[in-house]
């Protein structure tokens, strides 16, 4: 067995310089005592304690189904434990039990937790109550009363959970946590470990009070009032170590949750694990984004604890709901010894211990004792199982297989100069027809007039084509296989192109063509309400405009480079490597403008989803409001939903989606983008 459940720590920071009692109230969660008796006395077929068998099978007591809970009655007894029991009592003769007394009902055992010697949980037992099924109290002859309570406390009364194993289990944890110095105060204040006499029992579980002495530490002296010294700057191996770490705890996390998704298969339940993954990953491109901001609280401290208590609110819920089946106790054993480990971390800051990889190994096994591979390996291939679970369709693919040029890399965000600007991208041939041009969405007003009665997810796209692509489109909106062909031919006049002043027209009517079909493709693929459906290509659209001016490529010296962002955000709809990793295959979202657009499309509207599931802000939803939600949780992850609604929104937040909904209104009024002067200003974005 793992060890014990949610420690939750309240303290005041204790004087570092001189031994320091730490009170460590430990709550034992129902649920893990419940999987504990099962495992410990119902072991006989069909999960039954099999109480008592007397001459033949007509005289038989067993028991089933075990609940712990917080005992409500007035006495001392302060937990109850209910069962499902059967009573048989009677004579074999032939095929039949003749005189046979037949009971099935509930007993209610009402008793009292203690600590016994060696760190034990116990319960001591003395009060029974019958049930029927309805549960009313009901009666049963005094040999029966007897019986029951003749065998089933005993059994009760000999089960103990070990708080031992939970102890010497945080010691292993942190022995790789910890530097040298720090080990001998460490294992000193484990082995300190004591429990209280008084037990409590709550709502969810009983609470058991350990206290820890803390060794002294020896602290620097420092002169009053003097201000501390700056920190240093972070060395290159410190940044190497910080970003290790994140990468880690990133691995740790979608191991986790990968067992658990795949042994649960409630779609609420994954899409919670799901929401939980991509926030966290959303928070780890802001730490790896900000190493130096060390002054200040611990960012990754910060992510592991908050991360964490979102992922044991969610297994305790589902476990609550009985969902984990079979792996019950792992799960919540996993879960308690994490609660464990972080709980010591915030305890004893002084003792100078850190959440370590050895830390989450050790985690990742109790989850999976039977699991091959390490859980922490970290890489950004293609995850085939993840994208199963969450349901991440295959974005469409062009023609072009993925040959990444021996090119220099170029600065995140780098644009060209003013001389290569000009100059064609290498795949752009002399010999390489560029289509001619055609007016951009908005230039003729009255036609978009005349089209708003058709299907409003082509209105957008048509008012970019010819009379005659119009009509291959409006053919081609039912036709869902011809739809791929479609999306290729207009991906390969884009392949590996890099927008100038000379093909900027022809350049915005092919990029504006191949958003509007990667949106109406999606929306065939996704449960997108059918009334949302012009807002979301209009979303698509903004949104591609705000992540990168519609541009997928930029020049790198001689050669071209995919368009990414300091913090990893590739292409066109920038769809972060960081996030996104194990979704989507990182080649392609670089040198595959159609795949980067099928990609972003996709997570565009799993945040619509996200944002249409919040709670209603308006009385009357506002399809404006929609969008900003959605773009907001594509920009900061599904905690970000509704950010762009709070009154005092951080400054660089606000200017973002100020920005985005500059854009969408100038989208929805038919206003074009201007590519290139958009690339201006992109690259200072990112400069700033």
């Amino acid at each position: 067995m793992a060890a014990a459940a949610a420690i939750a720590i309240f303290l005041a920071r204790p004087d570092p310089a001189r031994a320091t009692q730490v009170r460590i109230p430990l709550t034992i969660d129902y649920i893990t005592l419940r999987e504990a008796l099962k495992r410990n006395l119902f072991t006989a077929p069909g999960g039954r304690a099999q109480l008592w068998n007397g001459s033949d099978d007509c005289q038989f007591l067993y028991a089933e189904n075990p609940e712990f809970s917080r005992a409500t009655a007035s006495g001392l007894a302060t937990v109850k434990l209910e069962t499902a029991d059967s009573l048989g009592l009677g004579v074999s003769m032939g095929s039949q039990c003749l005189n046979a007394v037949q009971w099935s009902g509930i007993v209610e055992a009402l008793g009292v937790p203690y600590i016994a010697p060696g760190l034990e949980l116990k319960f001591h037992f003395t009060d029974l109550n019958l049930y029927d099924s309805a549960h009313q109290k009901t009666q049963l002859a005094s040999r029966g009363f007897d019986l029951i309570k003749s065998y089933l406390i005993p059994q009760l009364d000999e089960f103990s959970y070990d708080l031992k194993p939970a102890v010497q289990q945080l010691g292993a944890m942190v022995s790789d946590s910890i530097t040298s110095e720090a080990a001998d105060r460490v294992h000193a204040a484990i082995a300190s470990l004591t429990a209280e006499p008084n037990i409590v029992a709550l709502d969810d579980g009983i609470r058991v009070t350990l206290v820890m002495t803390i060794p002294d530490v020896p602290t620097p002296t420092s002169i009053p009032g003097a201000a501390a010294p700056p920190a240093p700057a972070p060395t290159t191996a410190e940044l190497k170590a910080f970003q290790d770490t994140l990468d880690q705890w990133d691995a740790f996390l979608v191991f986790s949750i990968k067992q658990l998704g795949d042994a649960v298969g409630d779609q609420p339940f994954r899409d919670q694990l799901l929401q939980i993954l991509l926030d966290s990953r959303y928070r780890l491109v802001q730490a790896l984004n900000n190493p130096t901001a060390a002054a200040g609280p611990d960012p990754v401290r910060i992510l592991f604890l908050d991360e964490w208590r979102q992922l044991h609110d969610a297994v305790r819920a589902a476990a609550r709901r009985g969902m984990l089946g079979a792996h019950a106790l792992e799960f919540m054993s996993f879960i308690s010894s994490g609660d464990a480990l972080f709980a010591l971390d915030q305890a004893a800051p002084a003792l100078g211990m850190r959440i370590s990889a050895a830390d989450l190994r050790r985690l990742a096994h109790i989850m999976a004792p039977n699991a091959s591979g390490d859980p922490l390996q970290f890489n950004y291939h293609e995850d085939r199982d993840l994208k199963k679970l969450f349901a991440v369709p295959e974005p469409p693919v062009s023609h072009h297989p993925i040959e990444e040029e021996d090119v220099p890399p170029s600065a995140p965000g780098a644009l060209p100069s003013s001389r290569s600007a000009s100059t064609p991208a290498a795949d752009a041939s002399p010999g390489r027809s560029i289509p001619p041009a055609s007016p951009g969405p908005g230039a003729n007003r009255q036609a978009s007039r005349q089209i708003a009665r058709l299907d409003p997810l082509l209105l957008r796209m048509l008012s970019v084509l010819s009379p005659r692509e119009a009509a291959a489109a409006e053919k081609d909106k039912d036709d869902e296989p011809a739809m791929l062909p479609r999306l290729q031919e207009v991906a390969n006049r884009l392949y590996r192109l890099v927008v100038t002043e000379d093909n900027a027209q022809a350049y915005r009517r092919d990029m504006g063509l191949l958003l509007d079909l990667s949106a109406e493709h999606q929306l065939g693929e996704s449960a997108i309400d059918p009334g949302d459906s012009p807002t979301y290509v209009t979303l698509v659209r903004s949104a591609a405009w705000q992540e990168s001016c519609w541009r997928q490529f930029v020049m790198a010296g001689a050669g071209i480079r995919w368009l990414e962002s300091a913090t990893g955000d590739i292409g066109l709809m920038q769809v972060n490597k960081h996030v996104w990793r194990g979704f989507y295959d990182i080649d392609r979202l670089k040198w595959d403008v159609l795949y980067n657009a099928g990609a972003g499309c996709e997570i565009l509207a799993r945040m619509m989803r996200y944002a249409s599931a919040q709670p209603k802000f308006d009385p009357v939803p506002v399809a404006g409001h929609l969008a900003r939600s959605a773009y907001a949780a594509y920009n900061g992850g599904p905690g970000a939903c509704n950010r762009w609604r709070r009154r005092r929104e951080p400054p660089a937040l606000k200017q973002i989606d100020s920005s985005f909904w500059d854009k969408y209104r100038a989208v929805q009024d038919g206003t074009p983008i201007d590519i290139l002067s958009c690339a201006r200003d992109w690259g200072h974005r990112w400069a700033d």
